[in-house]
């Protein structure tokens, strides 16, 4: 991220424009905005994750572990005490968490990816939450696959986002919402960012009014019935930007980001054994696009822009 291009914070450096809802953090962050309310059991692997201070969405990949973004621990610069952190499933309601449905764990131990850089843009913004009790699966908590397959590069891709993040700029939500979005890799989605940053990251199309809210940091972003993105934060170009207004849920002028998960198989793997490795590649042509360059004779070199990038995989 080029400090000429890109307003990554408003009111200080630390993802003031992420997606937690973080009681110590000001600032402008995003909101589920012109989404719908579920019900329980719409999306089984949605958990809530509750902090003192910081309310976050994850996603049950294993009984044992969830997958979310790793600012929502992080308070002050601090890492917080997994005893702080409880973990909530099979609930469509903050305030209603007390039913037949529900399970609640407390965190055994928050794994933060170790290149996670707190005030950066796609700076290894994921984490995976243990608990020392699995979660029961059944029809009101379920897991959630990891896609292990290569995500279309240059192409429009219909997925859901969901979380408990606010619904308005001035409202504030306790319901789970859906939204169903347009992801998409490619500079003129995920404008104003280098190629080593959008190597890791999958933007939404921008759709006026709509858009990532307060408290659905660490949400997924479910493509084909898979998971292959973690909520992390919006940016706005600076030359875009008039105002704290321009911040408000859904605005056109700003892109919301999920960490793609692929580039970070492998880490994942490492901690949950049930998820697929990396693949070869982590972006392919659609069959379109491969047949209009094999028909220009030009080398088809799917990934040829990120290649030269560190694998972010450790």
């Amino acid at each position: 991220m080029t400090e000429n291009k890109l307003i990554a914070a408003i009111v200080n450096v630390w993802f003031l424009l992420s997606l937690a809802h973080s009681t110590s953090a000001q600032g402008r962050s995003p909101r589920l905005a012109g989404g719908i309310p579920v019900q329980i059991g719409d999306f089984p692997y949605l958990i809530a994750s509750v902090h003192p201070e910081i309310r976050c969405t994850a996603s049950l990949i294993n009984p044992s572990w969830a997958l979310g973004a790793a600012h929502c621990y992080i308070v002050d610069s601090e890492r917080v005490n997994p005893k702080d952190v409880a973990l909530i499933a099979g609930i469509a309601d903050f305030n209603q968490t007390r039913l037949p449905s529900s399970q609640i764990r407390r965190a055994k131990s928050i794994n933060i990816h170790p290149n996670f850089e707190e005030v950066k843009i796609s700076g290894a913004d994921l984490s995976l939450v243990g608990v020392n009790t699995p979660f029961e699966l059944n029809e009101y908590v379920d897991v959630i696959q990891v896609s292990g397959s290569p995500f279309l590069l240059n192409e429009d891709v219909q997925c859901t986002a969901s979380g408990w993040g606010d619904t308005s700029t001035t409202k504030t939500n306790s319901h789970l919402h859906k939204l169903d979005v347009v992801a998409v890799q490619s500079k003129g989605v995920c404008h104003g960012l280098t190629t080593k940053e959008r190597k890791n990251m999958l933007c939404l199309k921008s759709d006026d009014g709509k858009g990532l809210c307060d408290g659905d940091s660490g949400g997924p972003l479910i493509c084909e019935n898979e998971l292959v993105g973690v909520a992390h934060q919006v940016y706005i170009e600076r030359y875009k930007y008039r105002g704290p207004s321009d911040m408000d849920c859904g605005s056109k002028n700003i892109v919301h980001t999920y960490m793609f998960t692929c580039p970070y198989l492998n880490w994942i793997r490492a901690h949950v054994r049930n998820v697929p490795p990396k693949p070869e590649k982590c972006f392919k042509l659609s069959d379109s696009a491969a047949r209009t360059e094999f028909n220009q004779s030009r080398h088809l070199k799917v990934d040829s822009e990120f290649e030269d990038q560190q694998d972010p995989s450790i």
